[in-house]
């Protein structure tokens, strides 16, 4: 399953590097390095989406969400389990 962050507006470019970690990037807006999408609703089907930043834009959608400092903070934590295991993302999701 295909794992996206959806974005109501333009992220900070450091958002951008979640690409980097295999996530998908979305947003309703016409930002440089994330996908627009016009149907939000149809994109985030069968996706493990989390929208960031508009709580009420996930509600509509029926995803989850957080703040920018939720994925400000999971991008950090992202980054140190790389530097640590470069595939410790990888062994986290798989339970092992």
């Amino acid at each position: 399953m295909e794992a996206a962050f959806v974005f109501a507006g333009c992220p900070p470019s450091e958002m951008l590097e979640l690409r980097r970690f295999g996530y998908s990037l979305a947003s309703t807006a016409d930002c440089q390095g994330v996908e627009k999408v016009g149907d939000i609703e149809t994109y985030v089907r069968d996706k493990f989406a989390l929208v960031v930043g508009d709580a009420e834009l996930a509600k509509r959608l029926r995803v989850d969400h957080m703040s920018w400092e939720e994925a400000l903070e999971f991008l950090r934590w992202l980054r140190s389990t790389a530097a640590a295991a470069p595939y410790a993302s990888a062994v986290a999701y798989s339970g092992s």
